[in-house]
């Protein structure tokens, strides 16, 4: 994960990481991010003249309209055009990459839609495809125009909806509420069109493969993966931190152990900052045990 607080080592950083990891390669790739009323952009020909080895002071700094703050307007990434649409249409957007992913620009240069398969996939994206917009001109008022259309419509179907897609013949356009998730999506959606290129390569023909998708998890599913979850089975036996025996508790997540019951009750009826003091105590007392 990047460190957002630093918003121009952010974007010098995700920007070296696509490179190496081909999410984006010399030709292009472009990266920017919203912080109130400003907006931080990488300079033109990063991948060109710098192969994403750039520095914090080549990000320039502008308003929402492009307009200068830190840095020559003319240096500005060449596809700047589309980061601004996308920051005016989207209020909930802080962050825009555009790369060039190699996986993904395959199912571009056929101009089909990558559905969205993996786990990973579906639980980070989506389950809607991820599409292409017409073929346009690299940069242009048409690219923005074309590309805020299709994140509309992909809102349309799903509020709120991750905003990735394909752009024929020359990359990807991923929009997000930080840098990381920018980056994320694009990732996870090349990882996506990875998995089905080789699919198709190892099992096409193979008449044993089976390509349907099982179960339909629901995003409500897709959001138990967050939710911290019990690791053992009530009554399990074993040996805790500090060499007592302990038994995982029945159901409640708690341990239960020799005295564990009068130690919980005596705990409850602790206030806060008196348990603050006893924390630091016992903390100091470890402390000094370990100089000794």
């Amino acid at each position: 994960m990047v460190d957002i607080k630093n918003i121009r080592a952010s974007i010098c950083k995700i920007g070296k990481i696509m490179y190496d990891r081909d999410l984006t390669d010399a030709s292009g790739g472009n990266i920017s991010v919203r912080d109130g009323n400003l907006i931080y952009i990488n300079p033109r020909r990063a991948g060109h003249d710098f192969q994403w080895e750039i520095s914090e002071d080549q990000v320039i700094v502008t308003d929402l309209c492009k307009v200068p703050i830190v840095g020559e307007v003319d240096m500005i990434s060449r596809e700047a055009a589309t980061h601004y649409y996308i920051y005016q249409n989207f209020p909930d957007v802080n962050s825009v990459v555009h790369g060039h992913p190699f996986f993904m620009m395959a199912f571009g240069a056929a101009h089909m839609d990558i559905p969205a398969v993996s786990e990973g996939t579906r639980a980070v994206i989506g389950s809607q495809p991820i599409t292409n917009i017409p073929e346009v001109v690299p940069g242009s008022i048409e690219q923005a125009e074309a590309i805020v259309k299709n994140f509309k419509k992909r809102r349309e179907i799903e509020p709120g909806c991750p905003l990735v897609c394909n752009i024929p013949f020359h990359g990807t356009f991923a929009a997000g509420g930080s840098i990381n998730d920018a980056f994320l999506y694009t990732e996870v959606a090349n990882n996506c069109a990875k998995i089905l290129i080789y699919r198709q390569i190892m099992f096409g023909n193979d008449p044993k493969a089976d390509f349907s998708i099982h179960k339909q998890f629901t995003k409500e599913d897709f959001r138990t993966i967050d939710v911290s979850k019990d690791v053992c089975t009530p009554g399990y036996v074993y040996t805790d931190a500090f060499g007592k025996q302990s038994v995982y508790g029945s159901g409640s997540g708690s341990l239960s152990s020799s005295g564990s019951s009068e130690c919980a009750s005596v705990i409850s009826g602790i206030k806060p900052e008196q348990y603050r003091e006893i924390i630091q105590r016992v903390t100091e007392a470890v402390l000094n045990q370990i100089k000794k």
